[in-house]
C-alpha cells in the first residue's frame, strides 16, 4: 500500500476513485459555456446599441408622382422611396420622410431647410443650387403626350419649339427642352392637371413621365382612357436626391447614399424592388 498514490490510499469504500477528474471537466464544461454566453451577450449588446445609435436623417419626398414617391393613403411610399431606405439601411442609416408638393421640396432643400428633396434631374436648372450623388436611384422616360384624335403620329423634341406644351410646376425635362426659349410653357400644379389640360386643348403637347401617365389611367380610366396617347419620347434620363449645398454634412450623405445603392444592386434587394413596383396598387 505504501507505494500507491496518496489519493488511492486514502481512498474508502463508496468513493469515487475518478470524482476530481470528473469534477475539472464539469467546472470546465461551465466556464466554457459561460464565456459563450458572455460572448454572444456581449454581440447582442453590440447590436441593439448599434441601432440604437444609428443615425436618423430626414428627407422631403414629393407628395404626388405616384409610382415613384407620393402621399397615398396617409402613408409616403413608392419605388424611390423604397430604393432610399434599403440604400441607407446598408450604411446604418435611418430614413424619416416628409411629404411636400414638389416646388416646396426644393425650396426647403435648396434654402438649407431640409436636407434633400427627390426625385431630381441632374440637369442644367438645377445643377447650380443642388449637390448630386453619383449613382441614380432609377432611370425614367418622359413622354410627348398629344389627344388621340391629333392626326400627328409621332413627335420628337424638335416638334416642341414654338408648340405650347403642358409642364409640371418646377419640374425640369431635361438641357434641350430647358434651354429652348421658344418652347411656349402651360404650367400646370401636377401631372394630373398637366394631363387635363391637353383633354381641354389649352396645350398641345404635355410632357408626363411614362409611367406616371400609366397609373393615371389606371386610376382614372373615365377621364383618360382613349382620349390621350404617347407620339414619342422628350428623353430617357436618372433621377436622383437633390442634395443641399447649405445643410452641414450633406455631401457625406450623398456619398453614403451612392455607397447603399451600389450594394442594394450587387445584393439583389434593387431588382426585387423593381419586381414589387412593376404592377403598383391604384
Amino acid at each position: 500500500m505504501k507505494n500507491l498514490p496518496k489519493k488511492l490510499a486514502d481512498f474508502q469504500p463508496g468513493q469515487n476513485i475518478f470524482w476530481p477528474r470528473f469534477n475539472a471537466r464539469r467546472t470546465m464544461h461551465f466556464y466554457v459555456v459561460g464565456l459563450v454566453n458572455l460572448f454572444m451577450s456581449c454581440m447582442l449588446t453590440c447590436v441593439l446599441t448599434s441601432f440604437a445609435h444609428a443615425e436618423t436623417i430626414t428627407l422631403v419626398s414629393e407628395d404626388n408622382w405616384y409610382p415613384y414617391a407620393a402621399l397615398k393613403d396617409g402613408k409616403i411610399s413608392g419605388f424611390a422611396v423604397d430604393v432610399i431606405q434599403a440604400a441607407y439601411a446598408k450604411v446604418n442609416i435611418k430614413v424619416e420622410f416628409i411629404s411636400a408638393p414638389y416646388s416646396r421640396c426644393l425650396m426647403l432643400t435648396k434654402t438649407g431647410r431640409a436636407l434633400g428633396c427627390f426625385d431630381s434631374l441632374n440637369d442644367v436648372t438645377l445643377t447650380p443650387d443642388f449637390l448630386f450623388h453619383h449613382e441614380p436611384l432609377f432611370r425614367a422616360t418622359i413622354g410627348i403626350y398629344a389627344l388621340s384624335k391629333n392626326q400627328l403620329m409621332s413627335a420628337n423634341v424638335s416638334d416642341l419649339s414654338g408648340r405650347t406644351v403642358g409642364v409640371t410646376h418646377e419640374y425640369t425635362y431635361g438641357d434641350a427642352i430647358e434651354n429652348d426659349k421658344k418652347i411656349v410653357r402651360e404650367v400646370a400644379p401636377s401631372d394630373l392637371s398637366n394631363l387635363r389640360k391637353l383633354l381641354m386643348a389649352r396645350s398641345e403637347f404635355s410632357l408626363v413621365y411614362t409611367r406616371i401617365v400609366d397609373y393615371l389611367q389606371i386610376a382614372y380610366p373615365d377621364e383618360f382612357k382613349g382620349k390621350i396617347r404617347q407620339v414619342g419620347v422628350a428623353f430617357e434620363d436618372n433621377l436622383y436626391v437633390s442634395f443641399s449645398k447649405i445643410w452641414p454634412d450633406s455631401k457625406r450623405y450623398a456619398n453614403l447614399l451612392d455607397q447603399g445603392l451600389v450594394s442594394i444592386r450587387a445584393d439583389g434587394t434593387y431588382r426585387k424592388l423593381e419586381q414589387k413596383w412593376a404592377t403598383p396598387n391604384k
